[in-house]
């Protein structure tokens, strides 16, 4: 396996080696978040919680926009029969954007979200708007790509999401492979953290 799949790879083994002895919070906690128990990281302005593991996924990554924290990434990873799966989130504040708007913006970018993961032949493989469950129409819109990586043939997703305040931009990266399943999977992983936020920040 290339050296960009074994790094990837070893970030994803770290934070899972780190879980199975004592799940913890970073040493140095990111702008913006706060440490609960010891491995749930709590983004501050929207109440969020990302669990250290979740979901089958463990937490490997959680970065701030912004020198305050208020606009944040956290990225997410597991592993299919050692090619890895990445589904990176990141919460910001955005003043009148439509999902679709949001999406376009950030499409040219959909090869760049995922580190020592670098992509080849990214072709587009159709996009539209869609409604998460249990919000108003309008409230998504969401896009697929084709590409390879090291010779592996993948799948990248781009979804976006308008909660009103808050908006929230879904990135992932799997192995096509599977994918159905894997998607089944980030659903899920999206619906887990969509239980605790975000809420709007108090004044």
């Amino acid at each position: 396996m290339a050296k960009r799949m074994r790094s990837i790879m070893a970030a994803l083994l770290l934070a899972t080696a780190a879980t199975g002895a004592q799940a913890a919070c970073p040493d140095a906690v990111p702008t913006g978040f706060k440490c609960r128990g010891n491995d749930n990281l709590i983004h501050e302005a929207s109440g969020t919680v990302f669990p250290k593991k979740l979901a089958g996924f463990t937490r490997f990554y959680e970065q701030p926009f912004d020198l305050v924290g208020h606009d944040v990434t956290i990225a997410y990873g597991r592993d299919l029969n050692g090619t890895p799966i990445v589904a990176r989130v990141a919460l910001i504040h955005i003043e009148a954007m439509t999902p679709k708007e949001h999406y376009l913006g950030m499409k040219s970018l959909i090869g760049q979200y995922f580190g020592a993961l670098k992509f080849s032949d990214l072709k587009p493989a159709g996009e539209g708007p869609f409604d998460p469950p249990g919000m108003k129409a309008g409230s998504g819109y969401q896009g697929r790509f084709t590409a390879v990586a090291d010779g592996q043939p993948y799948e990248l997703s781009l979804s976006t999401v308008s909660f009103g305040y808050w908006s929230a931009r879904l990135t992932a990266a799997y192995p096509s492979e599977g994918a159905a399943a894997t998607r089944a999977q980030i659903l899920e992983l999206a619906r887990k953290l969509e239980v605790t936020g975000p809420a709007k920040p108090k004044k």
